[in-house]
């Protein structure tokens, strides 16, 4: 039996599944010492809306007296404790999410794309994902991802060992964890068997280069260790399935696969990933027709799917943040200088400190962007903090 080999594929191949590999070393096969003291995993997913995020999702009432964004009588759904969203929109995420959601309010006074994204997410010299995602812990290789090609704002260096890593294809990822979507990829002993050669072949160029130390010794050695483990069944074909795309399509190129692909990083180990998308400057939308649309039809639909399968594990703390660069303000949703943050998670409890004037402003103490990260580490269980006090204590359940 002949099969073609070309060195310069193999290499390809290597790579692709060394840095995947990294993900998969987290643990779909939990060990021994593990299975025998179950915790729950925090993660978190930051769904990031590139252009703003209109509070009229987050803080409904702020518009019906006025009857702006097009809220009326009919369309707001009250959650209690002051919580009143959206109800064609968020209003229909599943029971669990509604009753563990909240609405964080973040004045940050930018209403530049470009400064209000990058606050959003660093101070200017480290990445508050990143941050937390070290802060996290756990044994995931890869702690902090970003699911697609839009980018996640903001200077990225590295924190006590932990980078951001860009997913755009599951397939190298889901080889890696023993859910083959290819039959043609080889048996995982043969793979672990040619990683290891790799490893030794190259040993000479890594200790040459710092920078292909870091990047490619790590992997290799994280994908020869994940090849060695043993694996219990993986159902990728479910997976991608439940999140509409093809049983074995992997690319991560639309906002239903950023979401699978989502689930399938915090399944191995990852502590936080965010999903980018796009097209949230809205300006012109008055009556919120527009973000509404595109709530409904793109951003929701996978997130239900997410919120269904990752949320309600007992073994997991899952935390969902809907978040963009600021609020859209009126009369024609142009860019308002403070940001209302939707929050969902186990320890979240439900209400608000995002609530807006009629008019979207938030008051003169709301906190600024490290406040919405401070709570985040409280939600999560976080018990180091990097971000100072968490002043959101009121809407977090203990």
């Amino acid at each position: 039996m002949s099969h073609r080999f070309s060195r310069r594929n193999w290499l390809k191949g290597v790579a692709g599944i060394s840095g995947a590999a990294l993900a998969a070393r987290a643990g779909l096969w939990p060990s021994v010492a593990q299975a025998q003291t179950v915790t729950e995993r925090p993660a978190l997913l930051v769904v990031f809306l590139n252009g703003g995020y209109n509070s009229v999702f987050a803080s409904a009432d702020s518009y019906a007296g006025a009857g702006t964004f097009g809220v009326s009588g009919s369309n707001q759904k009250n959650l209690g404790n002051g919580l009143v969203i959206d109800a064609p929109t968020l209003g229909t995420l599943p029971q669990f999410a509604l009753d563990h959601m909240a609405t964080v309010g973040v004045r940050h006074g930018l209403t530049s794309h470009e400064a209000a994204q990058e606050a959003d997410f660093s101070d200017g010299r480290s990445h508050y994902a990143i941050q937390l995602a070290a802060a996290m812990g756990g044994d995931g290789a890869i702690k902090c991802v970003q699911v697609g090609n839009r980018a996640v704002p903001g200077p990225k260096p590295t924190e006590a060992g932990v980078s951001m890593q860009t997913i755009t294809d599951m397939k190298t990822t889901v080889e890696a964890l023993g859910g083959s979507t290819d039959g043609s990829a080889p048996k995982r002993n043969i793979a672990e068997k040619g990683m290891a050669a790799s490893k030794f072949m190259s040993a000479q160029t890594l200790v040459t280069s710092p920078t292909m130390t870091k990047v490619l010794g790590e992997g290799y050695q994280a994908a020869v260790e994940t090849l060695q483990k043993p694996v219990r069944p993986f159902d990728y074909a479910a997976l991608a399935t439940a999140y509409g795309m093809g049983a074995t399509a992997t690319a991560v190129n639309n906002f239903n696969s950023q979401i699978a692909a989502a689930e399938l990083m915090i399944t191995a180990g990852a502590n936080v990933v965010v999903a980018v998308d796009g097209g949230w400057d809205t300006h012109g939308d008055r009556d919120g027709s527009s973000v509404r649309n595109m709530m409904n039809t793109r951003i929701l639909p996978p997130l239900k799917t997410f919120v269904n399968r990752m949320m309600t594990d007992p073994e997991r703390n899952v935390v969902v943040a809907i978040m963009g660069d600021f609020a859209r303000s009126l009369p024609g949703s142009d860019h308002a200088a403070a940001l209302s943050v939707t929050v969902m998670g186990k320890y979240v409890k439900v209400g608000t400190t995002g609530k807006m004037s009629a008019n979207v402003q938030l008051p003169a103490g709301t906190p600024s962007v490290p406040g919405l990260w401070a709570y985040f580490t409280k939600i999560l269980k976080v018990n180091q903090p990097i971000f100072g006090t968490n002043p959101h204590s009121g809407l977090v359940l203990t």
